[in-house]
């Protein structure tokens, strides 16, 4: 009986995930998504500059042909209203790391819809030392056959003001 209940979850958690990632594509015109088993969801088919929806980390521009990661989570995870969790996988991030790619993270409305609330794009390498033993979060084995992985709160990611309002 918890193996339906599991699916049902995971199915939940995979919808509210596709619905954040086309919000991302609609508000991000220079992405095309990428099918298929890569590390990645989507190319830059121009450059990308930062804008008022979509703030740069570090850097000033992304080129065309760079790779792009898209992570989701709520604002709010549930009932105690804990900040959402961004879940990375250790080899899904190496090769992030390998090709010089980037993350844009949303943080999105906690409704089957997803609307985004505020999104960052940030390149793995600036992610990477959030992750580790000095890091924010350590890589976690659950014994899946898609390895190890870290989960980084969206306020590790985001200043509050960016994401609840206000500065």
């Amino acid at each position: 009986m918890s193996s339906d209940v599991d699916q049902s979850v995971l199915a939940a958690a995979k919808r509210g995930g596709e619905n954040a990632e086309h919000e991302v594509f609609t508000a991000v015109d220079a992405l095309e998504p990428v099918a298929g088993e890569q590390h990645h969801d989507a190319v830059a088919t121009t450059a990308i500059f930062p804008s008022q929806s979509l703030p740069f980390e570090s850097i000033c521009a992304v080129e065309r042909g760079s790779l792009v990661e898209i992570k989701s989570t709520m604002v709010v995870h549930t009932e105690a209203q804990r900040r959402g969790r961004f879940k990375l996988r250790r080899n899904q991030h190496q090769a992030l790391l390998d090709e010089s790619a980037f993350y844009i993270f949303a943080v999105c409305e906690p409704v089957p819809e997803r609307q985004v609330i505020a999104m960052k794009l940030v390149p793995a390498v600036i992610v990477d030392p959030l992750i580790g033993e000095d890091g924010v979060a350590d890589w976690r084995d659950e014994g899946d056959a898609r390895g190890p992985k870290a989960q980084l709160t969206w306020s590790n990611l985001f200043e509050p003001g960016e994401v609840e309002g206000g500065e």
